[in-house]
């Protein structure tokens, strides 16, 4: 069955540094890095995949990352940060890009195809989409859905969704933490002075046992 993959490369990275707060006390949250060679793998494992999808936002702070997604085939959708008022730098419009570009795969192709999603996000974006509204398009239209997010990052709206008798499926990937992240070693600078941490490589990435 053909699978299409989707990715919201914040919420990802988002996730695993609030799993690392407690894996890795010890570790700045800015030294984690997602290790997308075996992210990739761990959820492609099993599927024939025709659609990979990347989205994020530049600058992204890791560039190993982006090209290692685009050398895998991922279509890298990203789009520059936006500066508040008070001098932060936010994402705008990756959700609505990543929305919109799965339904518009919902309407091209017909079932039995897998959406798999990269996200925990049960939010709705600044213009009212959502990756909740989009599981419950595919489930509606007849399409596998799998989630895949960090337990602490998931949104109890994805747990709740029931179609027709029909649910997505929900992989957590903390168990697999070691495995998909590393650490960026290096001097860095933290509220009361500059720290130095140690490189953390992956450890081998164990699917099914």
């Amino acid at each position: 069955m053909p699978a299409h993959i989707f990715i919201d490369n914040s919420n990802m990275l988002g996730g695993a540094t609030r799993f690392a707060a407690t894996a890795e006390p010890q570790v700045p949250w800015q030294a984690i890095r997602l290790y997308f060679r075996n992210f990739a793998q761990l959820i492609e494992a099993g599927h024939t995949v025709h659609t990979r999808v990347l989205g994020g936002s530049l600058p992204p702070g890791n560039d190993a990352l982006w090209d290692h997604a685009r050398n895998q085939g991922y279509d890298t959708s990203l789009l520059q940060k936006i500066e508040t008022n008070d001098g932060r730098l936010i994402e705008q419009g990756v959700d609505e890009i990543l929305h919109l570009k799965i339904a518009n795969l919902l309407l091209d192709l017909n079932a039995p195809q897998t959406l798999i999603l990269g996200t925990g996000d049960g939010n709705l974006s600044d213009f009212q989409t959502s990756f909740e509204q989009q599981v419950r398009r595919a489930l509606k239209r007849g399409w596998e859905v799998e989630i895949w997010s960090w337990s602490e990052q998931l949104s109890g709206k994805f747990s709740a969704i029931n179609v027709n008798g029909r649910w997505p499926r929900i992989n957590t990937l903390d168990e697999f933490y070691e495995s998909i992240t590393f650490v960026k070693g290096g001097e860095w600078s933290l509220p009361g002075g500059t720290r130095a941490i140690a490189d953390r490589i992956v450890t081998p990435l164990r699917i099914g046992g």
